[in-house]
């Protein structure tokens, strides 16, 4: 009788610490499929990431102006590609939500149109006012065309 429950108790030391990283691979293993835009979208994080902290630093000018050329050049690349999401909407209005989405993304290149034009400029305040917008229209498209987390 001991002999059981001393193994009872070494397997339940053993195994409940395994039990939150067992959860973290499951989520992982729930991940969206990766797709073409997806990969797009991705490497525009990192340079939307470091633009944001630099861009309010006129020192820092002809970086931020390299990676609005990158933002630019990969947006225009996703303008061509179909969000995964179309895939979750109806078909009599698919063509009517990716055709939003194409609309929406080249308003965000316009965006960062005045964004290279205030940078090129020198008006860094003016710049940073427009990351701060990109910042808010960035979140309220991704509501509306990224597949939420699951």
């Amino acid at each position: 009788m001991k002999i059981l429950l001393l193994r009872l108790v070494l397997t339940l030391v053993l195994v409940l610490p395994a039990a939150p990283v067992l959860r973290a691979q499951e989520k992982h293993e729930h991940k969206e499929p990766e797709t073409e835009l997806g990969k797009h979208m991705e490497k525009l994080n990192g340079a939307w990431r470091k633009l944001r902290k630099q861009v309010a630093d006129p020192a820092s000018n002809v970086s931020s102006l390299e990676l609005v050329a990158a933002i630019r050049a990969g947006l225009e690349k996703a303008v061509t590609l179909t969000p995964i999401r179309a895939q979750d909407v109806p078909d009599a209005d698919r063509a009517k939500y990716i055709e939003s989405y194409r609309t929406k993304m080249k308003e965000f290149i316009g965006l960062v149109d005045k964004l290279e034009a205030a940078l090129k400029a020198g008006d860094n305040p003016a710049a940073d006012a427009l990351v701060q917008k990109m910042g808010g229209t960035q979140r309220e498209d991704h509501k509306e065309f990224r597949r939420p987390d699951e």
